[in-house]
């Protein structure tokens, strides 16, 4: 009886969870970034008050709880508002042994009608499979966020920021909006919005491990 009940029950639904592409044995370690902090206060607006250190750690703490969602194990390089060397976040990515990271920005801009999310990678190499795996990251965070939110995609560029550069595995470093902006830092000071930015990272980072691009065999 017990057989019968895994067999019309459990298997079905193992299945279906297969078919849609949401179920996998086994998923990598993410590393998320939350850019600045502490006495880094990196881009900061006055009025509406808004500060690139505080929008980058809410992000990263809601993105890891989606990714915790999906079944996916989330290192932090900060949960809180702390100075953290760039030295030490490649250190903590590098020594986690992760297979995917992501820092998370928000853009800045003396001329104040620019606006949009970009998403950078390093691109040495182009036949490297890091340098492939970066840009394919890069390219369904995009996808995935712009969707979610309606923004403007300002594309995938090379960038050789010192944390994507220096870490081992394939790496962006996402720009999710000007605070500049006065159109777009009101959107990026409400909750709901912060929420549909994470929910779009996370997917992105399941869309690109389910894609099956190249990852898992990376070198520096």
């Amino acid at each position: 009886m017990k057989k019968l009940w895994f067999s019309l029950f459990i298997i079905p639904i193992l299945l279906v969870a297969q078919h849609h592409g949401r179920y996998l044995p086994s998923k990598p370690l993410i590393v998320i970034d939350a850019g600045h902090g502490g006495r880094d206060i990196g881009a900061k607006v006055a009025y509406p008050f808004c500060e690139e250190k505080r929008l980058a750690l809410s992000t990263a703490l809601l993105a890891k709880k989606y990714l915790d969602q999906l079944g996916y194990k989330v290192i932090l390089t900060r949960s809180k508002d702390n100075y953290l060397p760039l030295s030490s976040r490649v250190a903590l990515a590098n020594q986690s042994k992760c297979e995917l990271f992501v820092s998370i920005h928000f853009n800045s801009c003396k001329n104040t009608s620019a606006h949009g999310i970009e998403a950078y990678y390093v691109h040495k190499n182009p036949k490297h499979v890091r340098t492939i795996a970066s840009y394919n990251l890069a390219k369904f965070l995009l996808q995935k966020v712009t969707h979610r939110t309606k923004a403007r995609s300002r594309g995938i560029k090379k960038g050789n920021f010192f944390v994507i550069r220096n870490t081992n595995m394939p790496a962006v470093l996402f720009e999710a909006g000007f605070i500049t902006n006065l159109a777009e830092r009101k959107k990026l000071r409400q909750q709901n919005y912060l929420e549909q930015l994470a929910k779009g990272i996370a997917e992105g980072v399941d869309d690109f491990v389910l894609s099956r691009a190249p990852f898992r065999k990376h070198k520096k």
